[in-house]
């Protein structure tokens, strides 16, 4: 099936690409046969807006652990923050893995 759509929608669509990870295809099939139920679309943007700020969340705790190490490497040494990072790492790990389980059907 052809469609056609505007340059603005066609950015749009592409955003919603990346947010999501699915295909062009699979958000336009969902938009068009999914249940349409605002309380179940708002459930999907409450979902995907926790998983945005877990992925915020994961880059914060790889960006400090990528410190930690780089610190370590250089002197030798554990920086002070270390044991902090990897607790913050262990906490991040652990609130995804309860956001799967609550997503789990």
């Amino acid at each position: 099936m052809r469609v056609s759509m505007s340059e603005m929608e066609r950015a749009k669509l592409l955003k919603l690409e990346a947010q999501t990870g699915l295909s062009p295809s699979a958000i336009l099939v969902d938009a068009a046969l999914g249940t349409g139920d605002p309380a179940s679309l708002q459930l999907r943007k409450q979902e995907l807006a926790t998983l945005l700020e877990i992925r915020y969340l994961v880059a914060t705790a790889a960006n400090n652990m990528n410190q930690v190490a780089r610190h370590q490497n250089t002197t030798g040494e554990m920086a002070s923050n270390g044991r902090a990072a990897v607790q913050e790492a262990r906490e991040v790990m652990a609130k995804i893995v309860d956001v799967i389980e609550e997503l789990k059907p």
